[in-house]
């Protein structure tokens, strides 16, 4: 039975249609009449029009995945497993090699292309990782913020760190803040043309990198460091680190002077330090080697002190150790009074009191036990 109706479509549905009018020689009955076909032929192996138009528009991609594992180029992997391997390589860097294996930057040119890509990518290997790119120029941003959302917070890590290293490739942008959040990552981005192209940015190494000269000093030197953590483990960590000459110079009986190992280590020069700065990294740096059970500072401003806590008995050790620790201070200028107690030292810093001599900033050594209780 036939049976005539009209039907209203506007030009976008008529371009749309195009296609099937010209396999039908402008017949639009008959197009319409291939498009039910069409439609009655998605409902049947999907619940939806809506998902028959997703599966049809993933098939292409699918398709493309499926050559390159067919070939080799790509394998399937469980997804556990591969959280797994994000999760135990967090921290460390990845190779630039890698990098571009993933993000081809010959096919990019500005941020709007790399957005575009990446959505690419993300899909056609079907992950759900989806990314935003704001920024003000496209082809030469002085800063970025970029928004990775869905998938697992490890894989959206990773995701992230390949993102950072392409745009301090290509873009000299570093890592400036990182905003880690449930169900997405967001990363703040600036110009940093301080750094050379071949140097690892200091944003991407503080935020994605913490573990990667660990993890290559045991890859070099496996033997030596896992017998040196087994050791510290049985010891329950009682060993003290300390440089050579200063064991031989400890070991002669004698006072060593450390100032210029931590100023290795900060890369800068003790006397140009804040005393803020020089209070952090003293306290980082000699909580690390052990020498002392622990160390409090207060940093605020008139009330500067470092407290050293310690277990030694004898006299002289402590008296040695407190002149140790004063030649690093005496280094930065500002005055300073100790405190020896049997099982701390006490530094604090007065930097209104002005010496004549600067060898007098050392003002005051007493040792006695701790009072904590008050007298009558």
């Amino acid at each position: 039975m036939l049976i005539r109706k009209n039907i209203s479509l506007d030009d976008k549905y008529l371009k749309k249609l195009q296609p099937l009018l010209d396999a039908n020689d402008g017949n639009l009955s008959a197009a319409v009449r291939d498009t039910i076909e069409i439609a009655d032929t998605a409902l049947m192996y999907h619940k939806s029009i809506d998902e028959a138009i997703i599966f049809l528009k993933e098939t292409p991609a699918k398709e493309e995945l499926n050559d390159t594992i067919k070939n080799g180029e790509n394998i399937i992997i469980n997804k556990t497993m591969l959280e797994w391997l994000f999760r135990n390589t967090k921290g460390r860097l990845t190779d630039e090699e890698l990098v571009n294996e993933l993000i081809n930057p010959f096919e990019i040119s500005d941020m709007r292309e790399l957005e575009d890509y990446l959505n690419k990518v993300s899909r056609n290997y079907q992950w759900t990782i989806r990314t935003s790119i704001k920024c003000e120029d496209i082809h030469n941003p002085e800063s970025a913020l970029i928004l990775i959302s869905n998938a697992t917070i490890n894989s959206r890590e990773f995701f992230a760190q390949l993102i950072a290293h392409f745009l301090a490739r290509w873009k000299q942008l570093d890592v400036e803040h990182i905003f880690r959040r449930a169900n997405s990552t967001q990363i703040s981005f600036k110009k940093n043309l301080s750094v050379s192209l071949n140097e690892t940015m200091p944003g991407i190494r503080k935020h994605f990198g913490c573990l990667d000269i660990v993890c290559r000093e045991l890859d070099d030197n496996t033997e030596f460091w896992t017998q040196l953590m087994n050791t510290y483990n049985v010891e329950r960590y009682n060993l003290v680190t300390l440089h050579r000459t200063q064991f031989e110079t400890f070991a002669a009986g004698e006072v060593p002077n450390p100032t210029k190992i931590l100023e290795r280590l900060c890369k800068q020069s003790i006397s140009e330090m804040s005393l803020p700065d020089l209070l952090v990294y003293f306290r980082k740096m000699y909580l690390a080697t052990q020498l002392v059970k622990n160390i409090e500072i207060c940093l605020e401003p008139g009330k500067e002190s470092v407290t050293i806590y310690h277990d030694f008995k004898n006299e002289n050790v402590i008296h040695n150790l407190a002149e140790y620790f004063s030649n690093i201070f005496r280094e930065n200028g500002t005055p300073f009074v100790t405190s020896s107690y049997s099982s701390m030292i006490v530094f604090r810093f007065d930097k209104e009191h002005q010496s004549a001599d600067s060898s007098d900033l050392y003002g005051m050594e007493e040792f006695r036990e701790p009072d904590f209780c008050s007298k009558d």
